[in-house]
């Protein structure tokens, strides 16, 4: 297993407790290794970085295994059977494209850096240096389209530009854009009793509004993971584009399943 105790020992000076990505990070590494991204896209390194390089460089040890088991007939025929062979036609080379400006005082930025190097990972990443804002234009073209994106960066403004400038960018079959506190604690007054209330804030509601509004024609899909324990930094939104193959058919359940089985099921229940 890759994320091993000796990789946790490297990590640990880039933990900061107030940042709140202790279980994003292991979140980030794990959705890499599922959709085996050849791009992925960082603002803000720290804690959250080493394990996205490390997942990159345990995807591309995967590939050359499977790629092994393709071409010798019998070696292990269930995993032969789980793969895709065209997904091998291609060289698989991915990086990590990390940009940072290093400004907050707070950041492990600069330290994750040297992670980076003393866990072997820097073949993997291409660190960019300044704000995000325009960086669009200057990342290499073999960055693009972006598979998997991890924004972490500022505010309300931020989130805005940050999509404005790179959503277009985003792999339109199937990328990821993750982004970071998107669930507020806020204020309530209900029945005379005033508390607070964890709540989908501006940007994940605005997502969610537009996909709502988007309906059948959807082109992503959005879900929230929220830690309920948290007041601040404790909640991650998930955006996937969809291409068309992924997107809402107008069809039943039912007639679906007759249509290519040739059989009835029992109706899917409303929910």
């Amino acid at each position: 297993m890759p994320l091993d105790p000796r990789f946790y020992r490297a990590v640990e000076p880039l933990y900061f407790s107030g940042m709140g990505t202790e279980h994003v990070a292991p979140l980030l590494y794990t959705l890499a290794r599922m959709t085996r991204p050849r791009s992925v896209l960082e603002v803000g390194l720290g804690y959250t970085t080493p394990f996205l390089a490390q997942a990159l460089q345990d995807n591309v040890a995967e590939f050359e295994s499977d790629r092994r088991i393709l071409a010798a007939p019998g070696a292990d025929e269930e995993r032969q059977l789980l793969l895709v062979p065209d997904h091998y036609a291609e060289e698989y080379n991915p990086k990590l494209y990390a940009i940072d400006d290093f400004s907050d005082e707070g950041s492990s930025g600069p330290e994750a850096i040297k992670v980076i190097e003393s866990l072997g990972l820097e073949s993997r990443v291409e660190v960019e240096q300044g704000d995000f804002h325009g960086r669009s234009r200057q990342l290499n073209r073999s960055a693009y389209p972006l598979d998997l994106v991890w924004f972490d960066c500022g505010g309300l403004p931020e989130y805005v530009d940050f999509i404005q400038e790179y959503w277009q960018l985003i792999n339109p079959e199937h990328g990821l854009l993750l982004l970071h506190f998107t669930y507020w604690n806020l204020a309530y007054e209900r029945d005379g009793v005033a508390g607070k209330q964890l709540m989908c804030g501006p940007i994940a509601n605005e997502l969610k509004r537009q996909q709502a509004a988007a309906g059948l024609s959807a082109e992503f899909e959005v879900l929230s993971l929220v830690e309920p324990h948290k007041q601040r930094q404790g909640s991650v939104t998930m955006i996937r584009k969809l291409g068309p193959a992924s997107r809402c058919r107008d069809q039943d359940f039912e007639q679906e399943v007759c249509e290519i089985f040739g059989t009835k099921y029992k109706p899917m229940i409303k929910l």
